[in-house]
């Protein structure tokens, strides 16, 4: 009797699982901006990548407060690129502010990603003393002193010292202030006439325009 052999053959079939589109947030979702001037606008761009393997797109992004505004572009990412989503704040607070962005996209569930935007808002420089007031007599030259901290974690440079009256002079002992030092500023107001003089020390920097109020009260004889 002959015994019939079959032979089995098993084709393996080979599934190609596709996991769809994912965001990645380039360095992570908690981000620190670093240290802006305070009241002043500033911009930053969140980066991202699309991990997966498919189209991703940006179907909403929206902000914690109307002080702040998150814009992405329509284009769908391409597995494997990148994009940006430009985030604005209005720059008011001060000391460690948080701002989170809400990011949907077409990953599988619908899922919001929360970015967490950190930043420090200061005033460039302390101005010690934030005003001069003092007295004087006709023919007096008064000397004052006075210093410019820099606030900040950079270096600021300082442009020019002016005032609006010529009948005060300035100099000063450095016009590059390091993160955490200061500028000393020499001051000298010549009396000449018997009246009061109001006016301001005008300090530019790379950071903006800064000012200290001058009043002189002008005693007669």
């Amino acid at each position: 009797m002959k015994k019939l052999l079959l032979a089995v053959f098993f084709i393996p079939v080979v599934l190609f699982t596709q996991n769809g589109p994912k965001l990645e947030i380039i360095g992570g979702e908690n981000i620190n901006v670093g240290t802006h001037r305070r009241g002043q606008e500033l911009s930053y761009e969140i980066q991202f990548k699309n991990s997966g393997d498919q189209d991703l797109k940006i179907t909403g992004v929206s902000t914690s407060c109307g002080c702040s505004s998150a814009l992405a572009g329509s284009d769908a990412v391409k597995p494997g690129e990148t994009g940006a989503i430009k985030f604005t704040f209005n720059g008011q607070g001060m000391g460690s502010v948080t701002k989170i962005v809400m990011i949907s996209t077409n990953e599988a569930g619908s899922p919001t990603h929360n970015i967490q935007m950190t930043m420090n808002m200061a005033d460039p420089v302390t101005l010690n003393p934030g005003s001069i007031i003092t007295e004087g007599k006709v023919g007096d030259e008064l000397t004052q002193t006075a210093s410019v901290l820099n606030s900040f974690d950079k270096t600021i440079e300082i442009t020019e010292i002016t005032s609006n009256t010529p009948v005060i002079k300035i100099s000063s002992d450095r016009m590059s202030i390091l993160s955490g030092e200061a500028a000393a500023l020499n001051i000298s107001i010549k009396i000449y006439e018997e009246s009061a003089i109001n006016a301001a020390i005008i300090i530019k920097t790379s950071e903006g325009d800064f000012q200290i109020p001058v009043l002189v009260d002008v005693k007669t004889n």
